[in-house]
């Protein structure tokens, strides 16, 4: 499937759950939906803000199915296939590829570390099952190398694009893209979104990060390729307050900005140790006056 260049907010949704704590799949789509009307390069799911570590692996195949027919083709899908081990990763890429995923990603086996060699061999059984570009999530669980990273791009077929996240994110997506490979076909940052102006400086070509604001993600890399630095800059300054609750709070707090915008029903978490408190939902309260009015997508 053809889209244009992959730039900008790739989204990821998060799970919304049912009071059975079973995924409610009409929010579902109507989150896919809110991501595709706010214009978004991409979708990405399920992703670490997917809570996917706590899904069961039919609950996972759920989420990249009802993201491809949501799409419909209207923006691109990255179907996140980590495991861990080879062949469960295999199985879901292959998942991926049958249901019409336009990507896959997958971070290393996020259990126990292996080595460069296993490491290798994951990454090439993952793209023998598909022929769609393979994306490589390179997060603490595993870091790799820029040298390392271009190494299983250039040697592995699909194998072409980097999520970054190893801290320092933004130098590694310098040092990565110093490297020139054509092999490398993009890099994309993350951090919630909050790193992305030091990032789009240093060549990534987007980020990869939770939702609940999409749409002012995606405008602020609309303002900085069209090098529209002060329309940019004061947009972010708005919003980052917001980004930066996210990091504090977790997914609970991007589901309750997600309950304010009309979407979602409830903010749970699964396997929540650290719920919302009064001091957090009147903290919340503050910075959603603050935001609200920088919104662009409205239900």
């Amino acid at each position: 499937m053809t889209h244009k260049p992959w730039r900008g907010s790739f989204a990821i949704p998060m799970t919304p759950y049912d009071e059975n704590d079973r995924i409610d799949e009409d929010v579902l789509e109507a989150e896919l939906e809110f991501c595709i009307e706010s214009g978004v390069g991409g979708i990405a799911a399920p992703m670490m803000v997917s809570e996917f570590r706590s899904l069961s692996e039919a609950e996972r195949k759920l989420m990249m199915r009802v993201a491809v027919e949501v799409s419909a083709g209207r923006t691109p899908i990255v179907a996140n296939v980590a495991a861990v081990n080879t062949p469960l990763a295999v199985a879901y890429a292959t998942y991926a590829q049958k249901i019409g995923a336009d990507a896959v990603i997958a971070m290393p086996p996020y259990v126990n570390k292996v080595d460069f060699k296993k490491l290798y061999a994951y990454y090439k059984a993952i793209s023998d099952v598909v022929d769609v570009p393979v994306w490589i999530q390179n997060a603490s669980v595993a870091a790799l190398s820029p040298d390392r990273l271009v190494q299983l791009c250039e040697e592995i077929e699909n194998v072409s694009w980097v999520k970054e996240e190893v801290p320092p994110s933004r130098k590694n997506i310098t040092a990565l893209l110093a490297k020139k490979s054509p092999a490398v076909k993009g890099v994309m940052g993350g951090g919630g979104g909050r790193p992305m102006f030091v990032e789009h400086a240093r060549g990534a070509a987007g980020n990869v990060h939770a939702c609940q604001f999409c749409d002012v993600v995606q405008r602020v890399w609309e303002f900085l390729d069209a090098g529209e630095m002060d329309a940019a800059s004061d947009l972010f300054e708005h919003l980052l307050p917001s980004l930066m609750l996210e990091g504090m709070m977790g997914m609970a707090y991007a589901k309750e900005i997600m309950v304010r915008r009309g979407i979602f029903r409830n903010h749970t978490v699964r396997n929540n140790s650290y719920p919302l408190d009064d001091h957090d939902m009147a903290e919340i309260d503050r910075s959603w006056d603050r935001i609200e009015p920088y919104l662009l997508w409205h239900k």
